[in-house]
């Protein structure tokens, strides 16, 4: 059995506040042993669940959050950003199942702790008018390569979202309480740890009972940006329509097109 886990920082235990998220932060390598905490009781719940190979994808910031003399010796590590610039990237159709941790809850979610999709000037993401959070556009692009999702873990208006957002079958594991965009309920480190480990080695004892998440094709992506200044740029990007003046749409074939629509789009939108 082969297993992917994606790790986030903004939805790991202990992580409330902007002065976690980045290198130049004061308090971002306290949040680093955290995440590579919590990557490591997901691996080792992986492997007591009959994982044989485990691939980490660090998917923060610039993709150099876990220090991999710290991460347990039976995973393999992705680090940096690869072509598509996808949190998943990398999962293909080798592995069984994937696990999302330390994710948060989409852009405008009122007390998600420190609540976005992919920066704060992407406002809102929609796939055939259903809205995503970086959670479900990981789904979509797993669900490409015919893999489920098996467990997610983060705050608990990331758990109520993904409940809604995708089929039924992974299960959540709760890291704190949302209070505002900068602030949450902080449950003990260990508890949080332990509850990682039983639920990644629970969630791969049916690989049958896991859903994959497939949209129907073609997929239309709609993006709705703070900056409309810039939206100009991406309504010249071919089938690209603007609907606003902060929303644009497009039409893609797969998840994997959809994924390099949003990743140009994006960056013309914060250029």
């Amino acid at each position: 059995m082969n297993v992917f886990i994606s790790a986030d920082i903004e939805g790991i235990g202990g992580v409330m506040s902007r002065a976690h998220q980045g290198p130049d932060s004061p308090d971002y390598q306290r949040a680093c042993a955290w995440m590579v905490q919590e990557v490591n009781a997901a691996v080792e719940g992986a492997l007591a669940g009959g994982a044989k190979r485990i691939l980490v994808k660090d998917s923060h910031n610039n993709g150099t959050n876990i220090d991999l003399n710290k991460l347990h010796p039976a995973a393999e590590l992705i680090s940096g950003w690869g072509p598509l610039g996808s949190m998943v990237e990398g999962l293909d159709e080798s592995f069984d199942a994937f696990f999302l941790i330390g994710y948060h809850a989409r852009a405008m979610t009122i007390d998600g702790t420190l609540a976005h999709t992919w920066s704060s000037n992407v406002l809102e993401m929609t796939i055939n008018g259903k809205p995503h959070g970086e959670a479900a556009w990981a789904a979509l692009y797993a669900g490409h390569y015919n893999v489920p999702l098996a467990l997610v873990a983060g705050d608990d208006k990331l758990a109520a979202q993904v409940r809604s957002e995708l089929p039924g079958g992974f299960l959540t594991v709760t890291t704190k309480t949302g209070w505002t965009p900068t602030s949450a309920r902080l449950r003990p480190l260990k508890q949080v740890h332990d509850e990682i480990r039983a639920a990644a080695t629970k969630s791969l004892a049916d690989l049958k009972a896991l859903a994959v998440y497939r949209p129907t094709l073609p997929l239309t992506l709609t993006l709705r940006f703070r900056n409309w200044e810039n939206v100009n740029a991406c309504a010249v990007v071919p089938h690209v329509r603007r609907l606003d003046a902060q929303t644009i749409e497009v039409q893609a074939v797969d998840a994997i097109e959809a994924q390099k629509y949003f990743v140009t789009l994006h960056r013309l939108a914060r250029s």
